[in-house]
């Protein structure tokens, strides 16, 4: 893989200088890279794994990758540096551009079951789903058994409802009518580089809440997952609350006292579990250069939540210099190129 020479001149021209007028050319030039990398890159089998220029074709590969280097631009100011590991963020967007996914999706909610490894489906689960839905008309909770739940998109991030049954809040069912159309209408991603999304066919459906008492709390544990590593926990406390929490940890489980994407207020003991949910969390990984594994542990149980490619979009910055550094130590190697094997290669240049 040649490097991709020119980001030297687009690293001396900064945003509040410069406007966006450089977006287009960054984005040619990365293009023109990627197409002459791509010949020689390892084929990954076509029957089970696709990648965003074998699946959707040039032109949205370009568009696609204009609003992933766009989006960074906007939100940091400065282009990324797809030369080497130097911001956890940048190799995350490289990778969500270059990086083979899997057919069978692992972003979409209703498909992370099957991601579980086998050795692990006694002691890890994920929530049950009480019902699907394939249009927002079809939306019924007539049969299910009163209590707290959940109402989701399958193929989104921030698209969930609680939902108290039997219905009777009239607020709860206006946002119901309101959003759920939304949700069907509007594929998600489409301003990002995730588009994987978009292939994604879309649901809603209905999952059990994981709390079982009003005060209960049943913590997040997101594994940042680098070429099959933990590199890092970040530990979700008190979501939607002024006091949220996010301790971090490394791959061994021990605490970091750095600012990761948010505000690190303070070390949590981690439950007996964790090290368990570490392992668990570096079996589904193993297959990708990065993913975050979202894993709930309540008491001594385990639920595997969702699989995610590009947190936050790729665009925050890491708030430690120093966790930036640690971090970017792991992507070795650093996001490759990949090609689909001939046949769709084949496909797509006949479209």
């Amino acid at each position: 893989m040649r490097d991709f020479d020119v980001q030297p001149f687009y690293s001396r021209r900064p945003r509040h200088r410069y406007g966006d007028t450089f977006v287009p050319e960054f984005v040619n030039d990365f293009v023109d890279w990627y197409k002459d990398t791509l010949p020689e890159a390892e084929t990954v089998p076509g029957d089970n794994w696709m990648t965003c220029f074998s699946e959707l074709g040039a032109r949205k590969f370009r568009n696609i990758t204009r609003r992933g280097v766009g989006g960074y631009y906007q939100a940091r100011g400065v282009f990324p540096d797809f030369r080497n590991a130097t911001d956890f963020t940048q190799m995350t967007l490289m990778n969500s551009l270059v990086a083979p996914m899997p057919r069978l999706i692992p972003a979409d909610k209703l498909n992370v079951a099957k991601y579980i490894p086998r050795r692990y489906r006694s002691q890890l689960r994920v929530p049950r789903v009480e019902r699907v839905f394939n249009s927002a008309d079809e939306v019924d909770f007539s049969g299910i058994a009163p209590g707290t739940y959940y109402l989701k998109s399958n193929h989104g991030s921030e698209q969930n409802l609680r939902i108290d049954l039997p219905l009777t809040d009239k607020d709860t069912l206006a946002k119901i009518e309101r959003r759920v159309p939304v949700w069907f209408d509007l594929p998600y991603g489409t301003r990002t580089s995730q588009w994987w999304y978009r292939l994604i066919e879309r649901k809603v459906f209905l999952e059990e809440s994981l709390t079982r008492a009003p005060d209960e709390v049943v913590p997040d544990f997101r594994f940042h997952c680098i070429n099959g590593k933990v590199a890092l926990l970040q530990l979700d406390l008190g979501l939607g609350t002024s006091g949220r929490n996010n301790p971090i940890y490394d791959g061994a489980l021990n605490y970091m006292p750095h600012n990761f994407l948010r505000a690190n207020r303070s070390e949590e003991p981690l439950p007996p579990q964790a090290g368990l949910a570490r392992d668990m969390a570096e079996a589904i990984a193993a297959p990708f250069p990065y993913v975050r594994v979202d894993i709930y542990i309540r008491q001594s149980e385990l639920f595997l939540g969702e699989l995610t490619f590009l947190p936050n979009a790729g665009r925050r910055k890491i708030m430690s210099d120093e966790l930036n550094a640690y971090l970017c130590d792991f992507w070795a190697p650093m996001p490759k190129v990949r090609q689909v094997s001939e046949a769709t290669e084949i496909a797509i240049a006949a479209e």
